[in-house]
C-alpha cells in the first residue's frame, strides 16, 4: 500500500492536553480532536476493530488482552496495529478484570496510537518531540531579556571588587548588545569609580 495519507506535522501545540503527575505525567491530544484531523486530512479513512478467532474484539495474551486497530478506505485496508489494554500505570490489566470502560478507554487511545503509526498523525508526541506553535512555550522574549538584564546590571553595580567587577562586566558584553550594553557600562563605569579609592588606600 503506497498511497497512504501522510499527517505528521498536521497536530499543533494549542491541541495538546495534559493528564497525570509526576513520572506518570503525560501529554496527548484528545481522541475527538484526532478524529477531526483524521476526517479533514485523511477523508474515507475510518478506525476499525480486527475480531479476535472466537468473534470478540479482545485478543488474549499470556497477561491481560489487546485490541487490533486498522484504517479502512472502501476497499483499502491498513495492517491492523495491537494497543494493550492496560491501567494508569501504563501495566496490562488481567483478563478477568478487564471492564467495559478498560476496553473503550483503550480503543480511543488505541485509534490515536494506531493513526500516528499509520498516517504519521501526531506522532511528535508519541516520540516526545516539540509540536509548532510552541508546545516547549517560554516566555516573551521582551519580558525574559528585561529581567535579565536588570540581574546583569545589578551583579555589575554591586560588584565587591576590581577583580569580580571586571568579570561581570566581561561576561555581560558577551551577553548583551544594545542599549543593554551601554546599562552594563554605565554601571560599570559608576561601580570603577567608587572602587578605586578603596584600591588606593589599599
Amino acid at each position: 500500500m503506497t498511497n497512504l495519507p501522510n499527517l505528521a506535522g498536521l497536530a499543533t501545540a494549542d491541541l495538546v492536553e495534559q493528564i497525570g503527575t509526576g513520572k506518570y505525567a503525560a501529554s496527548y491530544i484528545n481522541w475527538s480532536r484526532t478524529m477531526a484531523l483524521l476526517r479533514e486530512h485523511a477523508p474515507g479513512w475510518q478506525p476499525e476493530l480486527v475480531h479476535a478467532p472466537d468473534g470478540y474484539i479482545l485478543h488474549a495474551a499470556p497477561v491481560g488482552a489487546y485490541l487490533l486497530i486498522l484504517f479502512r478506505n472502501g476497499e483499502q485496508a491498513t495492517p491492523p496495529v495491537p494497543q494493550a489494554i492496560m491501567d494508569n500505570r501504563n501495566a496490562a490489566i488481567p483478563l478477568e478484570k478487564i471492564t467495559a470502560r478498560d476496553i473503550t478507554d483503550t480503543h480511543r487511545r488505541g485509534v490515536c496510537m494506531a493513526a500516528a503509526f499509520t498516517f504519521g498523525l501526531a506522532y511528535e508526541l508519541w516520540a516526545k518531540l516539540p509540536l509548532e506553535s510552541g508546545y516547549h512555550d517560554e516566555p516573551a522574549k521582551p519580558q525574559r531579556r528585561e529581567i535579565d538584564v536588570f540581574a546583569i546590571v545589578h551583579s555589575i553595580a554591586h560588584a565587591q571588587n576590581m577583580e569580580s567587577l571586571k568579570g561581570h562586566f566581561t561576561a555581560a558584553w558577551q551577553m548583551l548588545e544594545g542599549e543593554d550594553r551601554e546599562k552594563a557600562r554605565t554601571a560599570y563605569n559608576a561601580r570603577k569609580q567608587e572602587l578605586e579609592p578603596q584600591k588606593e588606600e589599599a
